[in-house]
Protein backbone atom coordinates (compact mmCIF):
# COMPACT_ATOMS: atom_id res chain seq x y z
CA UNK A 1 0.00 0.00 0.00
CA UNK A 2 0.99 3.63 -1.21
CA UNK A 3 0.62 5.96 1.70
CA UNK A 4 -0.34 9.83 0.30
CA UNK A 5 1.26 11.95 2.22
CA UNK A 6 -1.51 14.37 1.69
CA UNK A 7 -4.34 12.33 3.61
CA UNK A 8 -4.33 11.16 6.87
CA UNK A 9 -3.35 7.56 7.38
CA UNK A 10 -7.04 4.91 7.42
CA UNK A 11 -5.40 3.49 10.21
CA UNK A 12 -6.69 0.20 8.51
CA UNK A 13 -3.82 -2.74 9.87
CA UNK A 14 -2.21 -3.06 12.85
CA UNK A 15 0.45 -5.22 14.70
CA UNK A 16 0.20 -5.64 17.95
CA UNK A 17 3.64 -6.65 20.34
CA UNK A 18 2.73 -8.91 23.42
CA UNK A 19 5.17 -9.62 26.05
CA UNK A 20 3.88 -11.87 28.98
CA UNK A 21 6.30 -11.86 31.27
CA UNK A 22 7.15 -13.89 34.73
CA UNK A 23 7.37 -12.34 37.55
CA UNK A 24 9.79 -13.67 40.37
CA UNK A 25 10.59 -13.23 44.07
CA UNK A 26 13.79 -11.90 43.38
CA UNK A 27 16.74 -12.69 41.09
CA UNK A 28 18.07 -15.11 43.58
CA UNK A 29 14.62 -16.58 44.22
CA UNK A 30 13.21 -18.04 40.89
CA UNK A 31 9.41 -18.54 42.57
CA UNK A 32 7.29 -17.40 39.88
CA UNK A 33 4.87 -15.06 42.19
CA UNK A 34 3.25 -13.42 39.61
CA UNK A 35 2.07 -12.60 35.89
CA UNK A 36 1.46 -10.03 33.37
CA UNK A 37 0.89 -8.85 29.99
CA UNK A 38 2.31 -5.51 28.10
CA UNK A 39 0.71 -5.21 24.93
CA UNK A 40 1.45 -2.16 21.79
CA UNK A 41 -0.62 -1.53 19.03
CA UNK A 42 0.89 0.31 15.55
CA UNK A 43 -0.48 0.92 12.34
CA UNK A 44 0.87 -1.23 10.22
CA UNK A 45 1.37 1.33 7.16
CA UNK A 46 2.38 4.74 8.79
CA UNK A 47 3.68 2.79 12.49
CA UNK A 48 1.59 5.49 14.42
CA UNK A 49 1.31 3.47 18.15
CA UNK A 50 -2.12 3.36 19.32
CA UNK A 51 -3.07 5.08 22.91
CA UNK A 52 -4.65 3.22 25.81
CA UNK A 53 -7.83 5.17 26.31
CA UNK A 54 -9.37 4.76 29.96
CA UNK A 55 -6.88 3.28 31.60
CA UNK A 56 -4.87 4.63 34.59
CA UNK A 57 -0.56 5.02 34.43
CA UNK A 58 1.39 3.09 36.82
CA UNK A 59 1.91 -0.24 37.74
CA UNK A 60 -0.29 -2.84 39.68
CA UNK A 61 -1.03 -6.37 40.49
CA UNK A 62 -4.66 -5.89 40.55
CA UNK A 63 -5.62 -3.69 37.63
CA UNK A 64 -4.75 -3.11 34.24
CA UNK A 65 -2.39 -0.06 34.06
CA UNK A 66 -0.95 1.79 31.43
CA UNK A 67 2.56 3.71 30.27
CA UNK A 68 3.03 7.12 31.24
CA UNK A 69 3.08 8.29 27.21
CA UNK A 70 -0.40 5.60 27.19
CA UNK A 71 1.10 3.33 24.44
CA UNK A 72 1.95 0.23 26.28
CA UNK A 73 -1.44 -1.62 28.36
CA UNK A 74 0.30 -3.51 31.45
CA UNK A 75 -1.90 -6.13 32.43
CA UNK A 76 -1.35 -8.71 35.41
CA UNK A 77 -2.92 -12.12 34.56
CA UNK A 78 -3.00 -15.60 36.56
CA UNK A 79 -3.37 -18.75 35.49
CA UNK A 80 -6.98 -20.19 35.32
CA UNK A 81 -6.36 -22.98 38.15
CA UNK A 82 -4.76 -20.18 40.40
CA UNK A 83 -6.75 -18.92 43.43
CA UNK A 84 -8.07 -15.34 42.49
CA UNK A 85 -5.67 -13.30 44.80
CA UNK A 86 -2.92 -15.14 42.90
CA UNK A 87 -0.15 -12.09 42.54
CA UNK A 88 -1.70 -10.09 44.94
CA UNK A 89 0.65 -7.82 47.42
CA UNK A 90 3.25 -7.13 44.58
CA UNK A 91 4.38 -3.57 44.75
CA UNK A 92 2.96 -1.00 42.18
CA UNK A 93 3.09 2.52 41.43
CA UNK A 94 0.24 5.23 40.20
CA UNK A 95 1.09 8.25 38.19
CA UNK A 96 -1.54 11.23 38.61
CA UNK A 97 -1.40 14.47 37.24
CA UNK A 98 -2.44 17.35 38.69
CA UNK A 99 -2.21 20.70 36.32
CA UNK A 100 -1.19 24.01 37.57
CA UNK A 101 -3.09 26.34 39.04
CA UNK A 102 -4.48 28.66 35.85
CA UNK A 103 -1.98 31.96 35.87
CA UNK A 104 1.04 30.37 37.75
CA UNK A 105 4.16 29.79 35.88
CA UNK A 106 6.66 27.39 36.88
Amino acid sequence: MTIDQDKPCPHENFDAYVAVNRITASDADPTVVGYAADIKVNCRACDEPFRWTGVPAGLSPGHPTCSVDETELRAPLRPASADPDFGMGLPGFAVNYRPEPRGTTP
